[in-house]
């Protein structure tokens, strides 16, 4: 409701750049709120952070770790392109950031990193399931034959 009246909002009033143009970074910040706002500072500081953490690298210290640039550079990229769907939300945007783009090659890139402590954690969870299903065949095996017991008492 603007002055009594139902408007409808468009597209371009989601678009921070466009809201900042026509009424000034004061608008921008009210059309943005509290959630957004904060959720665009903190992904464009991630970025910055990143882009530190990328100066520092090497060619040693690529080859030496790989998977560990992987996982800063497509981290880094993913931040970046966040922080651009949140600015000016577009159907481009949120690709990039979610799905087609950074979103899965980083998840990907992580998932490289971390494989060793994913399969330590895989075998100790499934060691646990099959620990925890031994013992509950191991209790119906013992209350079938006490009720055994029970329904025939000549055994």
């Amino acid at each position: 409701m603007k002055n009594g009246a139902l408007i409808r909002p468009t597209a371009s009033q989601a678009n921070l750049l466009t809201v900042a143009e026509s009424g000034g970074l004061a608008n921008a910040a009210k059309t943005a709120g509290a959630m957004r706002g904060l959720g665009i500072v903190g992904s464009a500081g991630a970025t910055l952070y990143g882009v530190a953490n990328l100066s520092t690298y090497d060619s040693e210290k690529i080859a030496n770790n790989p998977d560990k640039f992987a996982s800063d550079l497509t981290g880094t990229a993913f931040n970046a392109t966040l922080t651009a769907a949140m600015v000016a939300p577009n159907p481009v945007t949120v690709g990039l950031a979610a799905g087609t783009g950074t979103g899965i090659v980083y998840a990907g890139a992580l998932a490289w990193e971390n494989r060793e402590n994913i399969a330590d954690a895989w075998n100790t969870s499934t060691d646990w399931v099959g620990d925890k299903a031994e013992d509950l065949g191991k209790g119906i095996a013992s209350g079938a034959r006490r009720v055994g017991k029970f329904l025939n008492p000549f055994d």
